[in-house]
């Protein structure tokens, strides 16, 4: 959904509970809380208090909630809405008209556990696997890595992308943003972390088992292959670090691992639909052999972010010291939260 159909969903579903269209507050506040913005933030575009904008916010995730009978507040706002398929014609809970069959208005959507979603639409079947996915509470200035991702899964069709950094960097963030708001483009999306998986015969197991394969204890690699070809799918495998070993050259494979040496090679050479993406703190082999204007591969390397939004949303009073902190933790959030113990007066 983009924020256009969110705004029709919402206000749609304000009037059949209040009979009121959205106001320019409500509106704003949408947009702003969809953007992943702090009530501050939406309350200086707004002109109104903060206390008063968190009160607008309250009441709209009540209507909400109420209305297509979930636990929706901010911080799950874009989640639940981005998984939430909204087709005609299941009526919603009319409060307002409960006594005029004319003024009803009707959507219907397929709700499903959050984190793993089946559904059949016709004869196709999607399947969504994100249990293992961060949940995401603030998105910072990663507008530009965002587009650029965007634009090598939906429009070139990558099939393997690296995405690189330290730590805390925001990896896994902007993985997960650019699901949320594109999970419909994809038949299939699953995330996976070698840290829990292990080996691949495990991962191609898990990932072909939600997608209702048959016979799956024989020619797994086979038929993941093959699924790629039939259906677009997205797979994110995390901390790949882990299957190299520490302290050697770039991309050196534990011996316990090297099936994924071909894994990764296979990804590329066969024609497919899908995409691969590695996140990891090391690239591997595969990446930086492969001629990018040759074969569908890229790499994404996050440096840190020179942002004081951060240290807006941390509440940090003394301005003059933003520049310095930003400095200190180098751009990267998680050292950011690491050091606000330390920060004493600074804080509000």
């Amino acid at each position: 959904m983009d924020i256009t159909e969110v705004l029709q969903l919402a206000d749609e579903l304000v009037f059949v509970q209040t009979g009121k269209h959205l106001d320019d507050i409500q509106d704003t506040v949408i947009k702003g809380v969809w953007q992943g913005q702090t009530y501050e933030k939406i309350a200086s575009q707004c002109h109104r208090s903060e206390s008063h904008v968190r009160d607008v916010g309250y009441k709209l995730w009540q209507v909400l909630s109420e209305q297509l009978d979930e636990d929706i507040n901010k911080r799950n706002f874009r989640s639940t809405l981005s998984r939430l398929q909204i087709t005609p014609p299941i009526i919603i809970q009319n409060n307002y008209h409960q006594n005029n069959t004319n003024n009803v208005n009707c959507y219907s959507y397929n709700q499903n556990d959050i984190n793993t979603k089946k559904y059949d639409n016709s004869t196709e079947r999607v399947s969504h696997d994100l249990t293992l996915s961060p949940k995401i509470t603030h998105f910072y200035s990663r507008e530009t890595e965002l587009q650029t991702l965007s634009n090598w899964l939906i429009n070139q069709n990558n099939r393997l992308i690296s995405i690189l950094g330290l730590p805390g960097i925001g990896k896994t963030t902007l993985i997960k943003h650019f699901i949320d708001i594109n999970l419909q483009k994809f038949d299939v999306v699953s995330w996976k972390s070698i840290k829990l998986s292990h080996s691949l015969d495990n991962i191609l197991t898990e990932i072909l088992k939600i997608t209702n394969s048959d016979d799956i204890e024989n020619n797994k690699l086979t038929q993941f292959l093959n699924l790629l070809r039939q259906k677009k799918c997205l797979i994110i495998l995390d901390d790949i670090q882990e299957i190299f070993i520490p302290g050697q050259l770039a991309g050196q494979y534990k011996p316990e691992y090297k099936d994924y040496k071909a894994f990764f090679t296979k990804i590329t050479e066969i024609e497919h639909q899908s995409s691969l993406i590695l996140i990891s703190q090391e690239q591997c082999q595969e990446m930086l052999c492969l001629d990018q204007e040759l074969y569908p591969v890229n790499c994404l390397e996050l440096a840190g972010l020179n942002n004081t939004e951060i240290i807006i949303n941390m509440r940090l009073k003394d301005e003059k010291s933003w520049s310095n902190l930003i400095d200190l933790y180098e751009g990267n959030p998680k050292h950011c939260l690491i050091y606000l113990p330390f920060l004493g007066n600074m804080l509000e």
